[in-house]
């Protein structure tokens, strides 16, 4: 690299000639080689760092940037789920039933079948049994929710498949299969 850089140099002070203007020129030319070289041959940059155990496998995909209507997708499934946690969680009532259902099983538990008592405690369990389930029972917005957020997922999925297909027929990949390099540290 050196002989290059002398080389250049020599052919800035020809073309300027020699004092402060070559110097600057060669510091300038100098400058816009290297960048242009970084901007060519550019260096690895590391995405992340994973410690693996044996048998595990780690998979990298590298998806083109986002569209408008990709983020805005993204936006929308993300606030979604976020009230789908919130209305998932359970309420003071389902709360209530459950504590009530797990007392009564338990006291099904301990009554010896073919009495009375077991027989009380079978009617009242199916009865608690029955509140429970239905206190459980998805709200008609939780359904809806549900259901967007499945549509949302669907569409985002189906656009960033089209636009991952898209690059790869670009790049010239599309009828090829992914290439995966499995390294076997036990083979060294």
């Amino acid at each position: 690299m050196a002989f290059w850089s002398w080389l250049w140099a020599e052919a800035i002070s020809k073309l300027v000639g020699d004092g402060i203007g070559a110097e600057v020129a060669g510091r300038a030319s100098a400058y816009l080689v290297d960048e242009a070289r970084k901007a060519v041959e550019r260096d690895e940059v590391p995405v992340t760092s994973v410690r693996l155990r044996p048998g595990e496998t780690f998979t990298v995909l590298a998806r083109p940037a986002p569209t408008r209507s990709e983020r805005r997708l993204a936006a929308r499934k993300a606030t979604l789920q976020q009230t789908d946690r919130r209305l998932s969680r359970p309420t003071r009532r389902q709360r209530r039933s459950a504590r009530h259902l797990r007392r009564l099983q338990r006291r099904l538990d301990r009554r010896r079948p073919g009495t009375r008592r077991h027989a009380t405690a079978v009617a009242r369990e199916a009865v608690a049994g029955a509140r429970f389930d239905r206190v459980m029972a998805p709200t008609k917005r939780q359904r809806r929710v549900d259901q967007e957020l499945e549509r949302t997922s669907t569409e985002l999925d189906e656009l960033r498949a089209r636009r991952f297909a898209a690059v790869r027929a670009r790049r010239g990949l599309a009828g090829r299969p992914e290439h995966v390099v499995l390294h076997d540290a036990a083979a060294d």
